[in-house]
């Protein structure tokens, strides 16, 4: 204990400068954590160097963004929303951010060159139903003026016109004698259109995103779109949206449920301690601990997940037993008459002693992480690891220093208020050792079979936040606008006939994929402007009709409107109009053309989307391998990697956890005697998930090493007073145990208030949360007093008389 007096004296001394450090350091990490970037993108769970991340990066490099921002606009009045667009195109288009803003696709060019998307044979049909045409008029013509009927037949085409007969009006040659120009972005039925927003370069993070769609919604309300009496409806769709929307969802889920949840744990420490100095002891020094984790993470990895962003509730939970125990145990020693270094002694000597090792062996369990692949598991177990330590080093020197400052002040309890305590324990001398272990080891051998069925989340909506009334409404009219919709994969390739090779390739494949058909359609620049040489084939055929037509002198009615679609020459990459060249050339600074790969089935679905990636992911052409990028394809690997990365740090938390606890308790009983509630409380907390049909996801997976570490903390603070003090096993559980009781308590509450918010995501690990820790406590308390009763049972019922002169 004279390491422990030490400190105990130092702290009290040098109490103010120990504080105004701590200050100081937490003021700097909260600068630094103003730099935190909270990235909602799957990639940003994925090792840096996947395939399928850097694919979609150069994908995202060439066409500069696949995100945009869509004002969608349904009514009865198509006048109203053409006015509506008008408007909005105008205010929208000299936004700082805005790169392009259309209603409409100018397809004009298009429109003129239709007839180069005609193979020759069809081509071919329509020059015989032109010619025809001009002999009809020409016989009809004849026996006008000279009133002889005349027929005349085609050498070679066998075939013959009469001047009896009509201009052949039933040959359509399905052109029209005005160009169209313009094609509105429209559902079928006109009743709904939509402007596209494209933003400029360099603006795809999240917090431009906010921005754009706070200027978007800005706008909408200024100019009153929404007014009952326009009978239009206005609202905001598109990926970037989506996108906003999930972050907004995240934020607001995590700070409500983690200020609900500091206030419900400040009032459950208040009645416990029946004091609020004891709320600021624990409280003060945990949060510094949590912002110092914050800031280190700033400076080593810069940004926060989908996955770390809840480590502020983990780290909440995780923390708060240090200072649970440390005041528990203080507070029971100066009830018992100890002075104030006396009782700053033992919670540094012997508390202190077990808040270490159960920190040094939470933090390792997290630490051991790093040894995974999955980059959210890496940077979480980096984080958690680092912030245990620091929220330790926290409650033993903040808290201690806060302590010497208020300890004068507070009147603490006297020694019957520590007897009603011990006795709160009463319940463990109930029931006898043997039978409780024999029985709950049968319990967990029987349920941990169901433990074999639990299963990953495929559902990839199912952990995303639900959307609002507003928020569904505007993403089905988008999607009744823009029926091809957004689920497809994207591949950069650097030539044209890599292009047309590639095409081939999936035409051929779609034939023989019959049995689990995944591919709809692929979209590329060939679509609409095809090769040279088809065009040259093509433009022949489309030349002699012309020179037909304008050697003919006056023509058919039908036909005198139509003569500029025959006047035209090849088209061209560079002739298309500015949208069109974005999605299929992107930024032309950049080599290469982009295709497009459509799924025809569901990418919700992890099943589908494993399907579909089994046939697009990657696929080689003429000797070169190409990988297509696609966030449903980096869904499918997160989940494929997570899966084989899930079992391996279990693994790796329970090892490494097993040996720290044995260098703490140098003792294979002892380590069992600590670990087995804890892997009893695993395995039963996964056959309720199976029971209940909660599956494991990327966000409530976290859950699970924080079970191990709050349990085998837990474990650790009752065998060490156990071993150490002059007490039996029913007392201990009334102090020590109490405390533990309280520490699960606050992390249910911590955890609680999840289950309530909007993203599914965080509700599974709300559930998973209160089901496993509740869990892990009954453990505790149940099988732990049970087995170290069967290893030291002289401890179980001795009492000495120096206790009971204490305890009088």
């Amino acid at each position: 204990m004279g390491f422990a007096h030490w400190a105990a004296v130092f702290l009290d001394r040098y109490r103010l400068a120990v504080i105004g450090v701590a200050i100081l350091l937490t003021l700097t990490s909260l600068i630094a954590a103003k730099s935190l970037q909270v990235s909602t993108k799957l990639e940003a769970l994925m090792p840096e160097g996947a395939a399928s991340i850097t694919t979609l990066n150069n994908a995202l490099e060439k066409a500069g963004s696949f995100a945009s921002i869509q004002i969608v606009i349904e009514g009865e009045d198509k006048v109203a929303i053409k006015s509506a667009l008008f408007v909005l195109e105008a205010v929208v288009r000299p936004l700082p951010w805005s790169e392009s803003v259309q209603y409409y696709e100018d397809i004009s060019v298009l429109e003129q060159h239709k007839l180069l998307q005609l193979d020759v044979s069809e081509l071919e049909k329509i020059e015989m139903a032109v010619e025809q045409k001009m002999l009809a008029a020409t016989a009809n013509a004849f026996e006008k003026n000279t009133g002889i009927p005349i027929r005349i037949t085609l050498t070679g085409d066998n075939a013959s016109i009469s001047s009896a007969s009509t201009e052949n009006d039933s040959l359509d040659v399905s052109l029209s004698e005005k160009i169209e120009t313009k094609r509105l972005f429209a559902s079928r039925d006109g009743r709904a259109q939509a402007l596209i927003i494209w933003p400029k370069p360099g603006h795809e993070g999240l917090s431009d995103g906010k921005l754009m769609i706070a200027d978007i919604a800005k706008i909408i309300q200024a100019l009153d779109l929404n007014a009952p009496q326009d009978g239009l409806r206005v609202g905001i769709a598109g990926r970037i949206s989506n996108k906003v929307t999930q972050y907004d969802a995240v934020l607001r889920d995590v700070s409500v449920g983690l200020s609900t949840s500091i206030g419900l744990i400040m009032l459950l420490l208040a009645a416990h301690y029946r004091r609020a100095s004891a709320v600021a002891l624990i409280m003060l020094p945990l949060l510094c601990g949590i912002i110092w984790t914050l800031g280190l993470t700033a400076l080593a990895i810069g940004g926060l997940n989908l996955i770390t962003i809840f480590l502020a509730l983990i780290l909440f939970g995780l923390g708060i037993d240090f200072g649970i125990h440390n005041m528990s145990r203080y507070s029971e020693a100066r009830g018992r008459g100890l002075n104030h270094i006396e009782a700053l002694t033992l919670i540094i000597g012997h508390t202190g002693k077990a808040s270490l090792y159960a920190a040094l062996t939470t933090s390792f369990g997290f630490l051991s992480l790093l040894l995974t692949e999955f980059r959210a598991f890496r940077e979480f177990g980096f984080i958690a690891g680092c912030g245990v330590l620091l929220i330790l080093l926290a409650m033993y020197t903040v808290f201690p220093s806060i302590l010497c400052l208020l300890h004068g002040k507070i009147r603490w309890q006297p020694s019957l208020r520590t007897m009603k305590l011990r006795k709160t324990g009463w319940l463990v001398g109930k029931y006898k050792p043997l039978p409780t272990v024999v029985a709950v080891l049968l319990l967990v051998v029987v349920v941990g079979m169901l433990a074999f069925g639990l299963e990953f989340e495929h559902n990839f909506r199912n952990i995303q936040a639900d959307k609002s009334p507003d928020q569904q409404w505007a993403t089905t009219i988008s999607k009744s606008i823009f029926r091809g919709g957004h689920d497809r994969a994207v591949l950069v390739v650097e030539t044209l006939e890599e292009v047309e090779a590639i095409e081939a390739y999936f035409d051929n494949y779609v034939l023989q994929d019959t049995e689990t058909p995944t591919i709809s359609k692929i979209v590329s620049l060939r679509n609409f402007v095809p090769n040279p040489t088809m065009q040259a084939e093509r433009l022949q055929v489309i030349s002699r009709m012309w020179e037909t037509l304008s050697e003919s002198g006056a023509l058919p009615k039908d036909l005198a409107g139509k003569t500029r679609y025959l006047q035209i020459d090849e088209l061209k990459p560079d002739e298309l109009p500015p949208a069109m060249r974005r999605v299929f050339i992107g930024r032309e600074d950049k080599p290469g053309y982009l295709m497009y790969i459509y799924n025809s089935v569901t990418m919700d679905d992890a099943g589908l989307a494993r399907q579909f990636y089994e046939d697009a992911a990657s696929f080689t052409v003429n000797g070169t391998s190409y990988y297509p990028a696609s966030e449903a394809f980096i869904f499918v690997e997160m989940l494929a990697l997570m899966k084989s990365d899930a079992s391996r740090a279990v693994v790796l938390v329970l090892v490494v956890t097993a040996a720290m606890i044995f260098a703490f308790t140098r003792s294979v009983v002892g380590t069992m005697q600590i670990l087995t509630p804890t892997l009893a409380g695993l395995i039963i907390t996964m056959a309720v998930m199976v029971l209940v049909d909660l599956k494991l996801s990327i966000i409530n997976m976290v859950i699970l090493p924080s079970l191990i570490g709050i349990s085998v903390d837990n474990g650790i603070h009752i065998f060490e007073r156990f071993r150490n003090a002059d007490e039996p096993i029913a007392e201990v559980m009334g102090t020590t145990g109490r405390a533990a009781m309280i520490t699960t308590l606050t992390t249910l509450i911590g955890f609680g208030g999840l289950v309530t918010a909007s993203m599914g995501g965080l509700r599974s690990m709300g559930y998973l949360a209160l089901i496993g820790f509740s869990i892990c406590l009954v453990m505790t308390w149940l099988l732990l007093p049970a087995l170290l009763q069967l290893r030291s049972p002289s401890n179980a019922t001795k009492r000495t008389s120096t206790r009971k002169a204490t305890l009088a």
